[in-house]
């Protein structure tokens, strides 16, 4: 008889369910390991589908105040009307705090020399608060009395020329009358003038037509004087709210700088880039307004030294009125010519047009040479592209463009060299590195 298996191979049992064992804890490990993958797969499925979310989301946050301009603009041009309308209320409702702010910006220019110069003499020992205030006193005293200073030396002048003008028309019309008179070709049309002059049988009718005419002229004069009243108030009322609003802006201005930052740093995108744009147009606008006022100064003293040069009257006097009118663009400089001329034309007018000749030839100098070279030079911007930032933007917007076309000009200038010279800087890295690794 054959004995039995497991008394012939008495290990094989044992070798059996070791093996079976062993299977099944590499089937184990085999499930563990794919339930690993498993979890690793569904980890970076999740962390595929969060940073593709948070990519979309930041672009759509990108595109959200692109869409918001383009919808403001869409309003805008469907309701043009409704909007034009909209803005002038708010111009007009908000004037006083607009012309507070644009006081507070050029005081802003003459305070911040006063504090810088008396925190040198006293040697940072004077308190804050006593320093702005006595900065922005004198400040607004220096304002005034530059003003008070021009306006006396305009307004004497003006009514002494006025008084020559009455005096000399009444000393000379009865000669001009008795010339006229004896001129044969003008004799003869004022005696068809006399010959056409109303009877005396019209004379009531006529009256009484020029009694109506007169009342109706007076009615309507009335109604123009009380309007202007009414205007002129309006500006005397904006122009103390807008200094008594000043006065608040310059008191707590670094306060004020410290709120307007952080609300840009909270609701504005990039942001740092918006509060870097704002201060280079702040450092541009104040560059070009002390620019404006070198400008001016230089083209009076030019103008006096020429006037005493040629032997003009009121050369002082001109050269002030020249000097004040030229921060005022455009028109300015027609003014201050216009006034200054009508002063020595009552004393004489051959001079009045040597003084026109002068003025105009000293004003091309000024626009084409000295002005480029000034402005340009406080802002960093080219002269030539002062002299076509002014042309263009005077073209197109008028006396505001002239006004913004400098500082604007000035601050895309800026921004557009900086960037290249990052790119151009980049550019050298990655040809250096480049040539590195051949």
């Amino acid at each position: 008889r054959r004995p039995p298996r497991s008394t012939l191979f008495p290990y094989t049992t044992l070798f059996r369910s070791n093996a079976q064992k062993d299977n099944t804890h590499n089937n184990n490990l085999e499930n563990n390991n794919s339930e690993d993958t498993i979890n690793e797969k569904n980890t970076s499925t999740d962390n595929n589908i969060e940073s593709t979310l948070k990519g979309n989301t930041h672009k759509v946050k990108r595109y959200i105040p692109i869409c918001i301009c383009v919808l403001v603009m869409f309003i805008i041009f469907k309701y043009w009307d409704n909007a034009v309308h909209f803005i002038g209320l708010f111009l007009s409702a908000s004037s006083g705090l607009i012309i507070g702010m644009i006081i507070a910006f050029l005081v802003n220019i003459i305070m911040t020399s006063y504090e810088k110069g008396l925190s040198k003499l006293f040697k940072g020992k004077i308190k804050h608060g006593v320093l702005r205030a006595i900065g922005l006193t004198t400040s607004l005293l220096t304002l005034i009395l530059i003003l008070v200073g021009i306006i006396n030396f305009i307004i004497p002048e003006l009514i002494n020329s006025i008084s020559l003008m009455i005096k000399s028309l009444s000393d000379n019309l009865p000669k001009m009358l008795n010339e006229l008179k004896s001129n044969k070709y003008i004799g003869k049309y004022a005696d068809t003038l006399l010959n056409s002059m109303p009877s005396s049988e019209n004379i009531e009718s006529t009256v009484q037509g020029l009694g109506s005419f007169v009342i109706n002229g007076a009615s309507g004069a009335m109604s123009l004087l009380v309007s202007s009243a009414g205007a002129l108030i309006s500006v005397i009322a904006n122009l103390f709210i807008g200094i008594f609003f000043s006065i608040y802006i310059l008191v707590d201005k670094e306060k004020l700088s410290r709120q307007c930052t952080g609300l840009i740093k909270t609701y504005v995108p990039a942001s740092e880039k918006v509060l870097s744009l704002i201060s280079l147009l702040g450092t541009n606008f104040r560059n070009f307004i002390v620019a404006q006022a070198t400008d001016a100064c230089i083209l009076g003293g030019l103008c006096i030294i020429g006037m005493l040069i040629l032997q003009l009257p009121y050369a002082v006097t001109s050269g002030v009125i020249i000097a004040f009118f030229a921060l005022i663009p455009v028109i300015g400089a027609f003014l201050g010519m216009g006034i200054s001329a009508f002063f020595i034309l009552m004393v004489s007018p051959v001079k009045a047009l040597i003084f026109l000749i002068f003025i105009i030839t000293l004003q091309q100098i000024d626009n084409n040479i000295i002005y480029p070279r000034v402005v340009g030079n406080r802002v960093d911007l080219p002269g030539m592209w002062v002299l076509a930032a002014v042309t263009v933007f005077g073209g197109l917007f008028g006396i505001v463009g002239i006004m913004c076309s400098v500082p604007v000009t000035a601050t895309v200038y800026k921004l557009i060299k900086d960037d290249y010279r990052k790119r151009a800087g980049k550019e050298a890295v990655e040809k250096e590195a480049v040539a590195t690794d051949d």
